[in-house]
């Protein structure tokens, strides 16, 4: 399915308007503030955010933040304002295409904000302790509908864990559904591809959680998805999908 989700993003995809569900988009997550902070990020970095919303603390000045999954790096160049010039901003994606218009506007942000604190990593979520990020170095680990695009989950959570200072949050977005799923679905390149496919039942991650080092998950926001095309919406039948962001925190 990696190779699968790669190209969807990759080469498939040329704005959000491509995307056939309501799983990555959620407009209300964008806060007033945020929308001010957005309105300096370049219109091409925007046109490639395929995302929930932002999704993060807002009073994170002078922390370490990594973001998993940053794609054309909007969530990067709005976290790079929130943590200002004392702070750094990571962002990880394993999409060639995706880095390649998030590195072509580095200079550009830098000037819109006066200060250079970001960084694009190529890389698979799934290896994060394998990129040289430092354990224990991070104040705070954000995705926005990435995790459950990965085959191998628990994976991602035990690099996180291992990234995080002892006080750090891992705060982040992602699709969830109200039962476990049969392989037509979890196997379909194009749910998969949503964010849909992937979808743990929320228990079940809930428990994963636990079992990869994080205490009891905290649910900050939740919001049912809608299923735009009819194809799709006949082969998910009686599934409900929820979007929930949650905050993680280490034992």
């Amino acid at each position: 399915m990696e190779d699968v989700v790669k190209a969807y993003y990759g080469k498939e995809l040329k704005s959000s308007a491509d995307l056939k569900t309501s799983a990555c988009c959620d407009a209300n997550a964008i806060s007033s503030p945020i929308k001010q902070l957005l309105a300096k990020v370049h219109p091409e970095v925007c046109k490639r955010y395929y995302g929930c919303g932002l999704v993060c603390p807002e009073l994170i000045e002078g922390f370490r933040v990594l973001d998993l999954g940053s794609g054309a790096g909007r969530d990067v160049y709005i976290l790079a304002q929130l943590v200002g010039a004392k702070g750094n901003v990571v962002g990880v994606d394993m999409t060639k295409e995706q880095l390649e218009i998030a590195q072509k506007y580095k200079d550009y942000h830098a000037a819109q904000f006066g200060y250079a604190n970001v960084e694009f990593i190529e890389g698979r979520i799934e290896e994060l302790t394998e990129l040289g990020l430092g354990k224990n170095s991070f104040d705070l680990i954000v995705s926005n509908c990435v995790l459950n695009l990965s085959t191998n989950k628990p994976a991602v959570l035990k690099g996180i864990n291992q990234l995080l200072k002892p006080t750090g949050t891992f705060y982040f977005a992602d699709v969830y559904s109200d039962q476990q799923l049969p392989q037509e679905i979890s196997s379909h390149p194009v749910l998969y591809s949503e964010c849909l496919g992937g979808a743990l039942y929320w228990k079940d991650f809930e428990e994963m959680a636990i079992a990869n080092g994080f205490r009891n998950p905290d649910l900050i926001h939740e919001k049912d998805l809608e299923i735009n095309a009819n194809e799709l919406k006949e082969l998910v039948a009686d599934i409900k999908f929820s979007s929930r962001t949650y905050s993680l925190t280490k034992v």
